[in-house]
This record gives C-alpha cells, sequence and structure tokens, in this order.
C-alpha cells in the first residue's frame, strides 16, 4: 500500500466517523468532507466550550468527537507549533508515564489483598527493566511456594504482576481480580487463588501455569504506559500452559481502566474468552460479530 492509498484510507475512514457523529448530533448525514485552501490563521482561546480549532465548520460535531476519546484530536496550533495548553498536557502526560514506569507495589501490599507473594529472578526494578528474561522466570524461593502453596489443577490461575506499570496494578488491580474470581466461576471454571509476582514479565504465566498443573492461566500485568495512559492493565490468557509458549496461542485484552474498558467489563469478556479458548482446545481466537454493552 502506498503512502497516498493510506492518506485516501484515513480521509475516508475520518470522513466516515464525522457523517455518524453528525446523524447523531443534527439527525441528518452532512454534505461530504472536501479539501480547501488553508485560510489565514486566528487564534481561539480554549474556553468553557473547548473548541480545539479556529472557527469550525460544524463546531458542535468537531467537541462531540473530542469528548468521544482520550486521544489528541483537532488540538489546534499557534504557527507551526502546539499550543501551549497542548504542549504542557504532552509534558504532564509524559511525566505520568516515566512515574508509572518507575513505580513499585509496596511490601505486605499483596498478602493484604488475600494473594500469594512471589517474585521473580531480577535482583532489583533496574535490572528487570534492563534484562527482561529475568522477569519470565521465578526465582527459586517462590518457584519452592508456588509449587506448595499454588491450588493444583485449576482450570483457571490467576496471576497480577505489577509489569512496567506498579501504579495500574495498584489502583485497578484489586477490582479486576474481584470481577474475574466472580465471572470465571459463573462460567463454569474454578479458580485458583491469585498469585501476585513482583517484577513480572508476561511469560511468567507460562512457568507457574507448569508448576501447579493449571489448565489455563490469565495473568494481569501493568501495560507499557502511553501518554497519559499509566494506570492502564492488560489481560493475557493463555491455554495447556507450557514452557516458552509462544504468544501467538495466547490472547489479550488491554486498556482495562476506567477510562477505557473497565475492570467489571473486562472480566465479562475474560470469561467470553476463556469459553471460546477451552472449546477451541488452545489459545489464540478471536470473538467476532460481537461487542460489549456499553458501560
Amino acid at each position: 500500500m502506498s503512502q497516498d492509498d493510506v492518506v485516501a484510507l484515513i480521509r475516508r475512514i475520518v470522513t466516515e466517523v464525522v457523517r455518524e457523529v453528525a446523524k447523531d448530533e443534527q439527525g441528518s448525514t452532512p454534505a461530504p468532507v472536501t479539501r480547501h485552501e488553508p485560510e489565514p490563521e486566528r487564534t481561539w482561546a480554549r474556553g468553557p466550550e473547548h473548541h480545539p480549532l479556529p472557527q469550525p465548520r460544524n463546531a458542535g460535531v468537531l467537541q462531540k468527537l473530542v469528548q468521544q476519546t482520550p486521544s489528541r484530536i483537532a488540538t489546534g496550533r499557534t504557527g507551526t507549533r502546539y499550543l501551549t495548553e497542548s504542549y504542557l498536557g504532552l509534558r504532564a502526560d509524559h511525566a505520568i508515564a516515566i512515574d508509572a514506569v518507575e513505580s513499585q507495589v509496596p511490601d505486605g501490599w499483596a498478602e493484604a489483598q488475600g494473594w500469594i507473594p512471589l517474585r521473580t529472578q531480577a535482583k532489583d526494578h533496574t535490572e528487570y527493566l534492563l534484562l527482561p528474561d529475568q522477569g519470565r522466570r521465578l526465582e527459586e524461593a517462590s518457584r519452592a511456594r508456588c509449587e506448595k502453596e499454588a491450588d493444583r489443577g485449576v482450570d483457571v490461575q490467576l496471576i497480577a504482576g505489577d509489569g512496567l506499570s506498579a501504579a495500574a496494578l495498584l489502583e485497578n488491580g484489586p477490582p479486576l481480580v474481584k470481577a474475574l474470581q466472580a465471572q470465571l466461576p459463573a462460567a463454569g471454571f474454578t479458580v485458583g487463588r491469585p498469585l501476585f509476582v513482583r517484577y513480572a514479565r508476561i511469560g511468567v504465566q507460562d512457568q507457574i501455569g507448569v508448576l501447579s498443573g493449571a489448565k489455563s492461566t490469565v495473568i494481569i500485568v501493568g501495560e507499557r504506559p502511553g501518554l497519559g495512559t499509566g494506570d492502564s492493565l492488560s489481560i493475557y490468557t493463555a491455554f495447556g500452559p507450557k514452557l516458552g509458549q509462544d504468544n501467538a496461542e495466547k490472547d489479550c485484552i488491554s486498556n482495562v481502566r476506567e477510562l477505557g474498558f473497565v475492570p467489571e467489563r473486562a472480566a465479562v469478556r475474560c470469561a467470553e474468552l476463556m469459553k471460546r479458548t477451552f472449546a477451541a482446545g488452545g489459545g489464540g481466537v478471536k470473538l467476532t460479530g460481537e461487542r460489549p454493552a456499553e458501560r
């Protein structure tokens, strides 16, 4: 696909989105979007209506589009640069991402949740960030504890890992695990007592699944944070655990947070996914033709 093809595709998709929003706003379809010569630049302060662009053709439609996503769209500019508000927002969101990566789970927190605490072979947070493989295997003491204390042979072993944003786990982990503990049994699965893994990479679920003899594993981890998304979790599911299991055999539900896929909805989706996975006898399944209910 050439660059011109990509541009044409993007323009067509944006046009379709604008038309759909305009239908909700006005009850009719607007005229097709066409390109125009740029007008002389004018500055609009972003007041209570929060219009991001100078003199938009349809301020109501544009405002509705902006309100429907946390993404940076139609932000406006001054000369060839961001508006000061946008620039400061980027700096703030970047700081949130850095803080998320540097965050850590306090000692004793996992026990307070009723989870079994484990840790990987990473000696500290710095080594965890620099040497990803160290986060894919348990240290020896944690391996022994997992073999001794984890529930044996369950359908689904729940695992909570700090990942690349411990802050996300601290905020959204407990409600997500609670929701999973309700939805998975309701779908007919036996569920093991949750395990917490410090300095966890996704691959640690493979070893835990093997050690516990679980039929499948579900690990929640803090996502690699983007701008302003330091509170986002991912759910990774794996069937028939084995060491070094390929990611193509796993499934992922991402952006689990209040501004994305809220924990309760994500848990329902995970239960649906696991039913499909067990029916298929393997991971990498796809939920087609379905959309989750609105919040």
